[in-house]
């Protein structure tokens, strides 16, 4: 049967790659997963395992790396590759790099199985819908498929996919998504151009039957070590009668502390909600504020979200004894730096446990990138592959204030655990960067990360070693 090598190079176990593998290992095909680095890394691997195609699951940033592997890998094996996620899906002139082969867009379970199937009977695969490819002179974009209605009909994720990583580091916690799809509007996520992409093709935000998503959680603890289960869905329960019926039989028949992501108007609407959710066993969760200016939060970023329901979703979460951490972003087109420091004060005023904050990237396909470009605030010899690897390390915006932005964000999450240094910083960031506002940063964000995801101090220490020079890097 067809063999599909995935190939990766950050010591993290996503849900893409696991979803296709369980629908092609379902279907009789082959597939693993390899990490690393270099071609030399993958070596072994691929002479071992032989695939028929290599694939990438990538990000904007990541995908610079993962062409020129993509390319070393055709020059001196033949094997052809495949690319799937968000850079792919909305920057489809990434087909035309010469190491590129196929694209795949949107969601890529049933694609991936027709491409094999192809494969297995030594056929063509040019038709196969949500393709790109490229041949002489012309680049062709497949049309979408309807999206699948029914999530519980796929097999759920291939967990030991990423077995690679028992070795590297702590994986008491997992993730488990029970919908797919997002509702809400906000113009710097890639969610609402995925959802107009999909336009005609079906309902977009589908939910997961409960005895289903029951059933996985179950599975879960029984073939993995896992002791804390990460709903990972961009909003957890977004219909309440749902989610409270969920909680109800999670508690009895699953029993193992959560975290999950929610919305602070959906917190706020509904007194007993972060009860339910505290009783149930979840200790933190995880939600977007974005901006502490009230007007750029609502008419830039399109998110919807008064001071007051932030305010409030904040006091009901810690009544009900659960932490939170905060999204936040700095940087932002039409941002001020008094605008700035209103994110740091609104996160000081609702004691947030695990502030986190960004500088906002200009990932391909969003709306915000697109006013981006409208407002002068990019131009036009701005190249997709100078996008970092990580959003916390400069702006690629021209806007006022620029270095005491890019290093306030180093700062924000200690003026915000550690108030009281909160005047000193705004003197800090003054000055010119270097390299201990970014170890400091870095200390600091090692802290709320292991904190606010219940990882093993030295297990995450290990694993941020590793991948923190190669986040640094360009190649």
């Amino acid at each position: 049967m067809a063999k599909l090598l995935f190939l990766q190079n950050i010591d993290y176990e996503f849900l893409g790659p696991m979803y296709i593998s369980a629908m092609l290992k379902e279907h009789g095909h082959e597939c693993d997963l390899a990490l690393g680095q270099t071609l030399s890394d993958f070596e072994s691997k691929i002479e071992d395992f032989k695939p028929d195609i290599v694939g990438f699951s990538i990000m904007s940033g990541s995908h610079y790396w993962a062409k020129n592997i993509a390319g070393e890998i055709k020059e001196k094996y033949g094997i052809i590759n495949i690319f799937g996620g968000a850079h792919p899906t909305f920057f489809q002139k990434f087909i035309e790099e010469p190491e590129v082969d196929y694209l795949v867009r949107g969601e890529g379970e049933e694609t991936m199985r027709d491409i094999m199937e192809c494969i297995d009977r030594g056929e063509s695969f040019y038709h196969v819908p949500n393709l790109s490819y490229s041949i002489p002179k012309e680049t062709k974009h497949n049309p979408l498929r309807n999206l699948h209605k029914n999530l519980d009909e796929y097999p759920f994720p291939d967990r030991y996919l990423y077995d690679a990583l028992n070795a590297k580091g702590d994986r008491k916690v997992r993730n488990i998504i029970t919908s797919r799809g997002c509702p809400f509007h906000c113009t710097f996520c890639f969610e609402d151009a995925m959802r107009e992409m999909y336009k005609g093709k079906g309902k977009y935000v589908r939910i997961r039957e409960i005895d289903r998503s029951i059933e996985e959680c179950k599975r879960l603890l029984e073939e993995t070590n896992a002791e804390i289960i990460y709903f990972a869905d961009d909003v957890f329960g977004m219909k309440k009668q749902w989610l409270y019926d969920f909680l109800d039989i999670y508690k009895k028949e699953v029993g193992v502390e959560f975290i999950c992501l929610v919305r602070a108007d959906i917190v706020a609407s509904d007194e007993q909600y972060a009860q339910r959710l505290a009783d149930a066993g979840c200790k933190s969760v995880f939600f977007g504020i974005e901006s502490g200016n009230e007007r750029l939060r609502n008419k830039v970023l399109n998110k919807q979200l008064t001071d007051d329901q932030i305010l409030k979703a904040a006091k009901l979460l810690h009544d009900a004894g659960i932490t939170f951490r905060t999204y936040n972003i700095v940087g932002l087109p039409d941002e001020t730096l008094e605008d700035a420091f209103s994110t740091v004060e609104l996160n000081i005023k609702i004691k947030a446990d695990y502030p986190w904050c960004s500088i906002f990237s200009p990932f391909p396909g969003t709306e915000l990138t697109d006013y981006a470009f409208n407002k002068g605030y990019l131009g036009k010899e701005f190249d997709y592959d100078s996008l970092d690897k990580s959003f916390f390390l400069e702006t690629k915006l021209d806007i006022p204030h620029k270095k005491e932005i890019q290093n306030l964000q180093k700062f924000f999450q200690t003026a915000v655990l550690f108030p009281w240094t909160y005047p000193l910083i705004k003197k800090l960031i003054k000055l010119p960067s270097n390299i201990l506002f970014k170890a400091w940063f870095g200390l600091i964000y090692f802290y709320i990360y292991i904190k606010s995801e219940k990882r093993n101090f030295w297990s995450t220490l290990m694993f941020a070693l590793r991948n923190y020079r190669h986040v640094l890097s360009k190649e």
